[in-house]
């Protein structure tokens, strides 16, 4: 009904001042709410603290990045209207956009973007320490001029900070964070950012409201009145609400794949295949090496041969995914290699587990694990529910139970206490930032979607520092393959199944998805047709 009363309003209005066109109209109008739907409630409404794509995906609406992404993983810009490298790749200088300002009235400047560089990012962002070291400095040359200068080259710098997920860089107020502890600051949950819309309130348990910003520095934009994130963990009760008209967005981690062809056929509705391309996601089961049987390499590699990918990919994405034969997405074809997969052998993971101390039992059991999966994302139930049945044929009892979003990851990601995970990670647009900190050393910290399962190697370790450096894409690709080849050996998690790009939105939406970041960019193109 709340939508209803706002699109009426919009169109309305649109009468009073003579610009409506009826009709299925192709040209952006003014007007109108967009509902969608997510798997869970935040924990904050900025990108500074958190990974967490169902945060970002609101905060990338609120706040503005310095740069962004084509289709073809090229820069573009954002608040930076250019930006010069010099040829040693050591200096990086953005000037800025001249009239952009925050919600609250107060110019953005160059100023504002050295404090989010230099003391948030730098210090609280949990990726933060896997690149900050290379700095020398990051500071504001004049009002609308900053400067970044590495210590070494570092060959995906500009792809990493128009990659929200992976660099946290949508810049904050210094006016407003200044003096304050950016991990506790209240802006954090009534934020004021500089982006396309605005926060109005966030109803715990419910929904959070942006409205239009009606000052963005965007001429015309953004189209829409208000966005509404409505948190909807329950699969079917998305789907009831998608096709009520009461939600407008089923974005691909949580569109309920079976549903794909009837949905398609229904001309309420628009279902594409686009929108994840610079994400490059695969689904892994995590294995916390912590745990005496998972400390052991053998172990992990029976079990390894004991699933099933094709059969994990097929039931967990009704066939619309497929099996993932590496830590990085096939998508990345610059690097990608699958050396070092696993066949599906039962009958060789029963000798390993043999062999490796653990025989079975009188009663067909060999030992017991622990797997926890988050709620919202019914692939990774589905994924879960097979992996617990083809563990038991080798006689591995598997206790399985579902987590509310935020305490699975609490309890993966922060206390460590679990045996087995389902978890997606993030591979591209370029996997130094969104690969190095899952399996690097110095990440095994208790944050959000580092290095939980406690893997070290430091061979491995080494190509991740050194990888970077290169500037020359086949000499990169081929370090990569190597980190391909030694995960593969180490088995730290297992690489499950890749990730469809498929969403669904209502057909009275267009541009809702006009990037390769399609789940967590803003909907400043997005309009309605009325």
């Amino acid at each position: 009904m709340y939508q209803a009363l706002c699109r009426s309003g919009a169109l309305a209005v649109a009468l009073l001042l003579g610009t409506v066109t009826w009709g299925h109209a192709q040209e952006p109008q003014p007007g109108g709410t967009f509902i969608a739907a997510l798997e869970g409630e935040p924990a904050t409404l900025t990108a500074h603290l958190t990974t967490d794509a169902v945060a970002v995906s609101v905060a990338s609406n609120i706040f503005s990045n310095l740069i962004g992404l084509d289709y073809d993983f090229n820069p573009v810009p954002e608040l930076a209207k250019s930006w010069t490298v010099s040829e040693d790749g050591l200096t990086y200088t953005f000037n800025l956009e001249e009239n952009a300002q925050w919600h609250d009235g107060q110019p953005v400047t160059a100023a504002d973007v050295e404090y989010t560089f230099a003391e948030v990012l730098a210090k609280v962002h949990p990726r933060g320490s896997s690149w900050w070291p290379n700095v020398e400095s990051a500071k504001a040359l004049d009002t609308h001029t900053f400067e970044v200068k590495l210590k070494s080259p570092y060959a995906p710098f500009l792809t990493m900070i128009a990659s929200t997920l992976s660099s946290g860089a949508l810049i904050l107020p210094k006016h407003i964070y200044e003096g304050a502890d950016p991990r506790t600051n209240p802006a954090n949950l009534k934020p004021v950012g500089s982006g396309p819309f605005k926060f109005e309130a966030w109803e715990a348990g419910n929904n959070i409201v942006l409205v239009k910003n009606e000052n963005y520095w965007k001429p015309n934009l953004p189209y829409l009145d208000r966005i509404v994130f409505r948190f909807t963990p329950d699969e079917a009760s998305r789907l009831i609400a998608f096709e009520a008209g009461d939600v407008d967005f089923l974005h691909s981690y949580i569109m309920p794949i079976d549903q794909a062809q009837r949905l398609r056929a229904d001309d309420r509705f628009t279902v594409v295949n686009s929108g994840l391309e610079a994400v490059a996601p695969n689904d892994f089961l995590l294995f916390n090496l912590r745990n005496e049987a998972l400390s052991k390499l053998e172990v992990r590699q029976a079990l390894a041969h004991a699933i099933d990918r094709k059969e994990v990919a097929a039931k967990s994405t009704f066939s619309e995914g497929v099996p993932a034969n590496s830590f990085v997405n096939s998508s990345l074809h610059w690097l990608f290699t699958e050396e070092g997969n696993y066949s599906f052998d039962p009958a060789q993971a029963e000798k390993m587990l043999d062999a490796a101390g653990y025989p079975r039992k009188q009663d067909g059991t060999r030992f017991e694990l622990r797997l926890v999966w988050a709620t919202g994302r019914p692939y990774e139930a589905r994924a879960g529910e097979v992996v617990k049945d083809q563990l038991s044929r080798i006689g591995v009892t598997v206790v399985a139970q579902a987590m509310e979003r935020t305490t699975f990851i609490e309890e993966v990601f922060t206390n460590w206490n679990f045996d087995m995970a389902v978890q997606g990670f993030t591979t591209g647009p370029d996997p130094t930032f969104n690969v190095t900190p899952r399996y690097h050393t110095a990440q095994i910290k208790k944050i959000p979607f580092v290095n939980a399962m406690g893997y070290s190697n430091p061979k491995l370790d080494e190509l991740f520092d050194s990888e970077y450096k290169m500037l020359d894409r086949g000499e990169r690709a081929e370090s990569w393959k190597e980190v391909q080849r030694i995960l593969m050996a180490d088995l730290p998690a297992l690489p499950l199944f890749e990730l469809t790009q498929t969403s669904a939105f209502s057909a009275k939406f267009k541009d809702v998805i006009t990037g390769p970041l399609g789940y967590i960019q803003n909907r400043e193109r997005a309009f309605y047709i009325p």
